[in-house]
C-alpha cells in the first residue's frame, strides 16, 4: 500500500510542477467553480464522500516583460482545465488506494495518468515554446483537436476507475461534462487574438515578425494548412479569424509580390507537413516509425518543393516512401520511413549484397521509365528494412532529379515543354539562420563513416546537364565496388575524392570474380556510350544474386543463413523439365504468327530459345538441371506476353510497339547472360548475333505503326470496335506520349501527339456531349497499360462476383493483379470502393460505375501508411479494368496468428491488432470508411507488417438485373455493426464495431459468436443490441471493457479509433 500511496503523491507533485510551469490564466480562477465534481458511482460500494471542488491555487508566474506583445498577452492556457480534472482524479485515487481489492485497478489507472501527463506536458511545452502569437494562432485546429483528445482520454481513465462524472446540481450518473468550460475557454482565446489583430501596436510588432517574404510564405501556408486539415473541428468563428489573419499577414509587407491571391488559388501539396507536427520527442508519423531528415543547407525552398513533389509520386517496393515534407521558411525537412543504410551491413558474413544491388537496379529502371534519375548515388542511399525473416532494400530519394532531354539541355533552342511544377510563392534567401532550430528525430549515423557520393564524370564536368540513364549505371557500378570493398576503395576518404575526380577505377575487390568485374568495368567506363544498358545490368545482377543465394544456402554452418528464408510470391512453381519447356515453346511458336506486324521479332527470339533448349538437353544432366528453371522462366514470360498481346486489336497492338521492342530486347539480354553462364559460344551461331538483325526488324515495326495510325477519322473508327477500344487506344497513346517520351525520338513523339489528337477527335465525334473523366488528354497518374502487366487470366487463385485475383509481374516485380468485371461481363459490376459517405445503388448506370472506379483508384493512390496495402497502378478503360497492389504473402491476420506457437499467440495478436488499429485510424483521418472490415481483409506481408485491404465493397448488396441478394457471408454479417444490418450506410463508428469483432476472432481463435451459430441467428442477436459472449481465458477485464465500449449499440456512444489506438498502445 505504501507504494501506491507514493505513486499518488508523486502524481500530485507532477501536477503542481505542470501548473507552475505555465503562466496563470485569468479565466482559471473564475471557472474553477464550474469544475464538475467526481461523485461515487452507483455501482460502487466504497462510500466515499463527494470531493470538494475547491483546490489549492497554483502560484501565478508572470511572463518576462521583454517585448510589447508579451506584456499585453492574456492568452488563456487551455491546459489548466486538464490539470484541474487530473488533480481531482489523482486525489480520489490517493484515497481509493486504501482498499486492497482496488489496488490493481488504480495502479493501472496511475500508469495511464502518468502517460497522459507526459503527453500534455510535451504538447504544451512545444506550443508555449513558440514565441510568435501569429504562429500560435496558426495552430488553432491542431490545438483544439489535441486538447479534446486529452479530455476524451481522461474520460476513458475515469470510466475504468468505475466513476461517473456529473454536472453541478445533476442527479444520477452521466457522461463527463467538461464541454461547457472548454467552449468558454475557446471563446476567450478568440477574444484575445481578435484584440491582438486590432491592436495597432501589436500589429507593428507582427509587421517586424513577418517582414521577410520567407516568413510571410511560412505563416500563410500554416494558416491555410490549419484551416484545411482541421476544418471539421474548427468553429465558424475560428475559421473566420483564420481568414482575417490570412488577409492581415498578406498585407503586412508592402512588396511588389502580392501573396494573398496566389496562395488562395494554389492548393497545398498533399505531402506538406507543418514544422510543429514533429518534435524531438515525436518518433512516429501517423503512429508509424519514421525518420525526420533535415534538408541540406544548400537546398533552397524551391528545390525542396520540387524534390518532394517528384518523390511523393513514386510508388515502388524498392523506393523509400516519402510520408511528407516541409519546404517553407528555413525549417525544411523530409519525413521518411525508418531504415538502416547498406553501409552498416558491410562485413556481415552471408549478407546478400547482390540481391540488395539487384533490387536497387529494379528501382532505377522504374525511375528511368518516369524520366527520373540520381544526381549522385552511394551505398548510404540504399536503405535496408529488416522485418521478419526477409530484408528489403529501398533507394532513398534525397538526390533525385528530373532527367532532361537533349533539346531541354540546349542553351540555344531551350525546351518546348511546360515548366515543371513549382511553388510560385517561394523566394529563397541566402541565409542559413534557423537551421539550429530544426529538431532531428534520428540523426544519421553515417558520420562515423564519411558518405561517398558517386557521380559520373560527365556530371562532374557538366553538372547542368542533369542525370541520364548512363550516369546512373556508372554510379551503380561504383556502389558495387564500394559494397564489396566494405567501403574501403582506396584505403582512406582523401584518396576517394582525389581519384574519382581523375576518373580512376578502384582496384578489383577480392569478392568479385572475373566475370563480375568485367561487367563493373564496363559500367564505369568514362565514355557514357560505352556503358552497358540497365537492361543488361539487371539481367546480370539477377544471375549474380541467384548464384549468391545458392552459395549462401550451402553454408549451413552460418547461423544467419539458417534463419534466412526468402518468401516467393508463388509458393509452388511447376517443375522445369525438358518436356515442359518443349510444350511452352510449341505454344510460343504457334502464337508468333498471330501478331503479323511483329512476327519477325518474335520468331527471332523463339529460335534462340529453341536452340538454347536443344543445347541444354545435350549437356551433362548435372550441369543442365540447374539452368533449366532459368530458361523456363524466360520462355513463360514470353508466352504470357504473347498470350495477351495477340488477343488485342491490331491497332492496339501497334500502340504497344515500344513495349514489344523493349520486352524483346530484355529477353535477348537475359538469354545472352544465360549463354555466358553456360559457356556457350554466341559468335559462331548466326541466330545468336541478334543485335544487327533486330535493328532492321525494329525499323520495320516502327514504320508499320506510323502508317497504321496515320489513317483518317472515318477509317480509324472502322478499324476499332466501338467506344471501348477507341478509349483504350487513346489512353495507350496518351501514356506513351506523356510517361514514356524518353523512348521516342522527336519525330516519333510529334507523330504520337498527332495520332492522339486524331483519336480524341474521333472519340468526341462518336460520343457527343460531355464525357467527364474520359478525355484522352486527362490520363490519371496511376494508369498502367495492360501490356506492361504479365499475368495468366486463366490462372486465378481466387474468383468472386467482383472478378478474379491473379499473381503477376509488373516492371519485373511480383504483384497481385485484381481483374474487375466490366459491365459487358455476365454478372455483377464490382469495382473496389472506398465509401466516403452517401448511399450506394446496386442498379447505378454504367457511367456512375466508371466514374466510381476512377474515384476509388485516385483516392487509394493518395494513401500513404505502412499498414494500408499499397496501390501500384490500375487500368480503367475498356474490358481491361484491373488494379495492381503489393502482395501480402503471409495471408490473413487470424491465420497468421494461428500458425505461430501457442505461447507466442497472445502477444502477437495484440501487436497485430495495434497495427491494424493504426491503419484503420489513418483511413478515418482521410475520411474513408472501410465498408467490409473483417479478418479476411486484413493481411500480413512477407515482413510481418499488417496491411488493410479491400477498404470498400467486395460485392454489391443486390445483383444488377435479377435483384437476388448476395450471400450475406460475403458481406461479413458476423462483423457488421447493428446499424449496417438494418441497411444503413457504414460509418466510422461502424468500423469501430467491426474492429472489435476482429479482435475477438484474432485473440480467441474463434469466429465472433462461435462456429455453431448460424448467420441468421447472429443477425437477430446483433439487431437486439447483444454482443458475443466473452471468450474464456482470452481477455483481461480492461481489454473486455474496451471491447464493450467499441460495441455500444448506439453508435454515438462508441469510442473513436483514435481512442482505441491510444488504449492499445
Amino acid at each position: 500500500m505504501g507504494c501506491t500511496s507514493s505513486n499518488m503523491r508523486r502524481t500530485a507533485s507532477r501536477l503542481d510542477k505542470v501548473e507552475e510551469a505555465m503562466p496563470a490564466s485569468p479565466s482559471m480562477f473564475s471557472s474553477l467553480s464550474d469544475a464538475p465534481p467526481i461523485l461515487e458511482s452507483p455501482t460502487s460500494t466504497t462510500g466515499y464522500r463527494e470531493m470538494s471542488g475547491k483546490l489549492a491555487t497554483p502560484p501565478a508566474v508572470q511572463p518576462p516583460r521583454r517585448h510589447l506583445h508579451r506584456r499585453r498577452r492574456r492568452e488563456p492556457h487551455l491546459d489548466h482545465h486538464l490539470t484541474d480534472r487530473l488533480d481531482m482524479l489523482a486525489r480520489y485515487l490517493q484515497r481509493a488506494s486504501k482498499m486492497d481489492y482496488q489496488e490493481a485497478l488504480h495502479t493501472q489507472a496511475q500508469r495511464s495518468i502518468d502517460d497522459l501527463l507526459d503527453n500534455i506536458h510535451s504538447f504544451f511545452s512545444a506550443y508555449e515554446a513558440e514565441k510568435r502569437p501569429m504562429w500560435r494562432l496558426a495552430q488553432t485546429g491542431r490545438l483544439v483537436q489535441q486538447v479534446e483528445s486529452f479530455h476524451r482520454t481522461l474520460d476513458a481513465i475515469t470510466a475504468r476507475c468505475g466513476l461517473a462524472v456529473v454536472a453541478p446540481g445533476g442527479a444520477g450518473p452521466s457522461l463527463p461534462r467538461w464541454q461547457a468550460r472548454w467552449r468558454r475557454m475557446r471563446a476567450e482565446r478568440l477574444v484575445f487574438f481578435r484584440s491582438y489583430l486590432e491592436d495597432h501596436a501589436a500589429a507593428s510588432v507582427s509587421n517586424s515578425r513577418v517582414r521577410e517574404t520567407t516568413d510571410q510564405v511560412e505563416l500563410l501556408t500554416l494558416l491555410k494548412h490549419d484551416a484545411q486539415k482541421f476544418d471539421t473541428v474548427l468553429t465558424t468563428d475560428e475559421l473566420e479569424l483564420l481568414e482575417r489573419t490570412f488577409t492581415f499577414v498578406a498585407g503586412c509587407c508592402n512588396n511588389v509580390m502580392n501573396l494573398e491571391p496566389q496562395l488562395r488559388l494554389m492548393p497545398l501539396p498533399e505531402w506538406f507537413v507543418a514544422p510543429y507536427e514533429r518534435t524531438k520527442q515525436q518518433i512516429k508519423w501517423q503512429r508509424a516509425a519514421v525518420t525526420v531528415q533535415r534538408a541540406p543547407r544548400s537546398m533552397t525552398s524551391q528545390e525542396c518543393f520540387t524534390l518532394a513533389s517528384t518523390w511523393s509520386r513514386l510508388h515502388h517496393p524498392h523506393i523509400m516512401k516519402l510520408f511528407g515534407a516541409c519546404h517553407v521558411s528555413r525549417r525544411r525537412f523530409f519525413v521518411v520511413a525508418e531504415g538502416t543504410p547498406l553501409t552498416r551491413c558491410f562485413g556481415d558474413d552471408g549478407f546478400p549484397l547482390w540481391r540488395a544491388l539487384h533490387e536497387a537496379a529494379l528501382a532505377l529502371r522504374y525511375l528511368h521509365e518516369r524520366r527520373v534519375g540520381f544526381d549522385s548515388l552511394s551505398c548510404a542511399d540504399l536503405i535496408l528494412f529488416r522485418s521478419g525473416d526477409r530484408d528489403a532494400v529501398m533507394l532513398a530519394g534525397f538526390n533525385l532529379k528530373q532527367m532532361k532531354s537533349a533539346l531541354e539541355s540546349s542553351s540555344i533552342f531551350g525546351s518546348k515543354r511546360t515548366q515543371l511544377e513549382e511553388d510560385p510563392l517561394l523566394e529563397d534567401d541566402e541565409s542559413e539562420a534557423g537551421y539550429n532550430d530544426v529538431d532531428i528525430v534520428h540523426e544519421s549515423q553515417s558520420r562515423v563513416r564519411a558518405k561517398k557520393n558517386w557521380q559520373a564524370p560527365e556530371l562532374v564536368n557538366r553538372g547542368a546537364v542533369g542525370p541520364t540513364e548512363a550516369s546512373d549505371v556508372f554510379a551503380l557500378g561504383m556502389c558495387v565496388i564500394e559494397a564489396f570493398s566494405d567501403g574501403n576503395l582506396w584505403g582512406n576518404d582523401t584518396e576517394v575524392g582525389k581519384r574519382t575526380s581523375n576518373s580512376e577505377l578502384p582496384p578489383r575487390p577480392t569478392a568479385l570474380d572475373a566475370w563480375q568485374w568485367a561487367l563493373i568495368e564496363r559500367m564505369c567506363f568514362v565514355d557514357p556510350q560505352s556503358r552497358p544498358s540497365l537492361t543488361e545490368v539487371l539481367a546480370s545482377f539477377q544471375v549474380f544474386a541467384e548464384d549468391e543465394e545458392k552459395s549462401n544456402s550451402d553454408l549451413s554452418s552460418t547461423k544467419r543463413r539458417k534463419k534466412y528464408r526468402r518468401h516467393s510470391l508463388r509458393q509452388t512453381l511447376p517443375r522445369a523439365t525438358s518436356a515442359s519447356i518443349a510444350s511452352a515453346l510449341s505454344e510460343v511458336h504457334a502464337w508468333c504468327d498471330e501478331a503479323p506486324e511483329s512476327s519477325a521479332l518474335n520468331y527471332q527470339l523463339y529460335e534462340r530459345m529453341d536452340d538454347i533448349a536443344a543445347r541444354l538437353e545435350a549437356m551433362d544432366a548435372d550441369n543442365a538441371v540447374s539452368h533449366l528453371p532459368v530458361l523456363a522462366a524466360l520462355i513463360l514470360r514470353f508466352r504470357s506476353f504473347l498470350q495477351r498481346h495477340i488477343n488485342e486489336n491490331s491497332l492496339l497492338r501497334l500502340a504497344a510497339t515500344r513495349q514489344v521492342i523493349e520486352m524483346n530486347a530484355e529477353l535477348h539480354g537475359e538469354l545472352d547472360v544465360l549463354m555466358d553462364r553456360l559457356r556457350l559460344n554466341r559468335s559462331g551461331a548466326s541466330i545468336h548475333a541478334w543485335s544487327s538483325q533486330q535493328a532492321v526488324y525494329r525499323a520495320q515495326l516502327w514504320e508499320r505503326m506510323r502508317l497504321s495510325l496515320a489513317m483518317d477519322t472515318q477509317t480509324l473508327n472502322g478499324e476499332l470496335d466501338g467506344e471501348e477500344e477507341l478509349s483504350l487506344l487513346g489512353a495507350l497513346l496518351a501514356f506513351e506520349a506523356k510517361k514514356r517520351r524518353t523512348s521516342y525520338v522527336d519525330q516519333d513523339m510529334e507523330f504520337l501527339q498527332t495520332a492522339l489528337a486524331r483519336v480524341e477527335e474521333t472519340y468526341q465525334h462518336l460520343m457527343p456531349g460531355p464525357t467527364p473523366g474520359k478525355s484522352m488528354l486527362a490520363l490519371p497518374p496511376w494508369f498502367v497499360p495492360p501490356y506492361e502487366v504479365l499475368f495468366n487470366e486463366l490462372d486465378a487463385f481466387r474468383r468472386g462476383s467482383f472478378g478474379s485475383i491473379h499473381f503477376g509481374k509488373w516492371m519485373n516485380l511480383n504483384v497481385v493483379v485484381k481483374k474487375i468485371h466490366t459491365p459487358e461481363d455476365p454478372g455483377i459490376v464490382i469495382p473496389p470502393r472506398s465509401r466516403q459517405g452517401g448511399k450506394s445503388d446496386a442498379k447505378e448506370p454504367t457511367e456512375d460505375v466508371y466514374q466510381r472506379f476512377l474515384n476509388d483508384m485516385s483516392a487509394w493512390s493518395m494513401l500513404k501508411h505502412p499498414n494500408v496495402l499499397k496501390l501500384f497502378g490500375a487500368c480503367h478503360v475498356s474490358q481491361h479494368r484491373f488494379y495492381l497492389c503489393e502482395h501480402a504473402a503471409q495471408g490473413t491476420i487470424d491465420s497468421f496468428v494461428a500458425s505461430k506457437p501457442e505461447k507466442d499467440r497472445g502477444s502477437l495478436a495484440r501487436r497485430i491488432l495495434h497495427d491494424t488499429a493504426l491503419g484503420l485510424h489513418y483511413l478515418h483521418t482521410q475520411n474513408i470508411v472501410h465498408a467490409d472490415l473483417r479478418c479476411n481483409n486484413i493481411l500480413v506481408d512477407a515482413h510481418g507488417v499488417v496491411k488493410l485491404t479491400d477498404f470498400g465493397l467486395s460485392s454489391l448488396k443486390k445483383r444488377n438485373s435479377s435483384g437476388a441478394t448476395t450471400n450475406r457471408d460475403e458481406l461479413g454479417s458476423r462483423w457488421m455493426a447493428p446499424e449496417c444490418l438494418k441497411g444503413e450506410t457504414p460509418t466510422l463508428a461502424s468500423n469501430v464495431y467491426s474492429f472489435a469483432m476482429c479482435a475477438i476472432e484474432v485473440v480467441s481463435g474463434e469466429l465472433p459468436w462461435g462456429w455453431e451459430m448460424t448467420d441468421a441467428a447472429v443477425c437477430s442477436k446483433v439487431r437486439k443490441g447483444l454482443i458475443p459472449p466473452r471468450p474464456a481465458n482470452s481477455f483481461s477485464d480492461s481489454e473486455w471493457a474496451l471491447i464493450e465500449r467499441m460495441c455500444c449499440f448506439d453508435l454515438k456512444e462508441r469510442i473513436t479509433m483514435s481512442e482505441v489506438v491510444r488504449m492499445l498502445t
